[in-house]
This record gives structure tokens, C-alpha cells and sequence, in this order.
């Protein structure tokens, strides 16, 4: 696989070596990427060695963190989050490519949702189904199947996630008017970094 510019450094060879092959999964393409890779990080997080200088900043009350662990500039990324209890993060999609998540530690709730357009600019999001992960259990989205998703930690936890770009910009979908009776959102951007030039 072809890396492109200096590539930071490296946080320990075993963590390369899994970055390595979910990128060679990735160039078969996303359905590859998204059926094979959250099995192989599963397994990779079981090595001894992985999470040798792998670390994530605590996160405050109201809000997550994403510290990047590894990603060549302009390819795929694996970030290690940590979610305090009780926290929500907003419906959101990414740019209609496949991402997953593997729990290191506590649970957290995926929720897979559906739009309904309602006006211009405007819609609704009923859940189609939810899911549950342990620690070692991964988690996808797959935008073949659905895109939109909200992330629900009831306990503090930990959780690598892989994504196929490192976006520096997010959608998400905020409720218009939080004291109407009905739930109607606006897609909104949101950034996630300062972007790379």
C-alpha cells in the first residue's frame, strides 16, 4: 500500500502491522473493510504489545475524546475514544463511507436511524435497530445497509474506532426546536479538527 508524505510516527510495530492490513482490506473495497476489519482489530487488541504507548485523554462530563493512534496522511485513521457515563452523541453520518468501532472497555449503544424528509431542510429520525457492545465486540456502520447513527455510553468506556478517511468535518442532525412537541432535526456541519492543508 502506498503511503503518501511523512507518516508520523508509529505508536508501537503491532499497531502498525493491524493498520497495514485493514488498509490492504480497504483497497479490495468498503463492504471488505467493514465485513472483515472489526474482526481483525478485535483480535489485534488481544495482542500483547497493543496498547504499549496507545493512550486517550480522559474525557470531561460533557463531551468525548478522539485522540488519533495512527493514520498515514491522506489514508485510512484509528482513533482510541473514551465516552463518560451517560453521554449522547448526536445522530450524525460520515460522508457516506463505512466505519466500526471495537470496545476496549465499559458499553456502548449503537443506534442505527432513518430519515424522513419533512420540509426543506428539515426531517425526522425514527431508530430501525440498536445494538449493544462489550468489551472485545465490535460495532459497524455500514451506509449499504443505513448511515445515520447516534453513539450512547451508559458507563465510562474506551473504544478504538477505524475510519476509512480521517475527516475533518462531520454531519449531524440537531433538533430544531428542543421545547416542540415533535422531534424534527436540521442536518448541520460540524468540525471535528483544524483541516489539514
Amino acid at each position: 500500500m502506498s503511503r503518501q508524505g511523512s507518516p508520523e510516527p508509529d505508536p508501537n510495530p503491532t499497531v502498525r502491522e493491524v493498520y497495514d492490513e485493514l488498509g490492504e482490506l480497504l483497497e479490495e473495497g468498503d463492504g471488505v473493510f467493514v465485513e472483515e476489519g472489526p474482526a481483525l482489530l478485535s483480535d489485534a487488541i488481544e495482542r500483547e504489545g497493543f496498547f504499549e504507548d496507545v493512550t486517550t485523554d480522559p474525557a470531561a462530563p460533557d463531551e468525548y475524546t478522539r485522540e488519533k493512534v495512527i493514520g498515514d496522511p491522506g489514508e485510512h485513521v484509528i482513533r482510541f475514544m473514551e465516552w463518560p457515563p451517560e453521554y449522547t452523541l448526536m445522530p450524525h453520518e460520515h460522508h457516506g463511507r463505512p466505519c466500526f468501532e471495537v470496545l476496549v472497555e465499559g458499553h456502548l449503544m449503537l443506534a442505527n436511524l432513518e430519515r424522513t424528509e419533512t420540509g426543506e431542510g428539515e426531517c425526522t429520525l425514527d431508530v430501525i435497530d440498536s445494538e449493544i457492545t462489550r468489551p472485545g465486540e465490535p460495532a459497524v456502520v455500514d451506509p449499504r445497509k443505513n448511515e445515520i447513527h447516534a453513539v450512547y455510553s451508559p458507563v465510562r468506556s474506551k473504544s478504538l474506532h477505524v475510519y476509512p478517511s480521517d475527516n475533518w468535518r462531520a454531519f449531524g442532525y440537531v433538533q430544531k426546536d428542543e421545547n416542540a412537541d415533535n422531534d424534527v432535526y436540521e442536518r448541520r456541519e460540524f468540525t471535528l479538527r483544524e483541516p489539514e492543508e
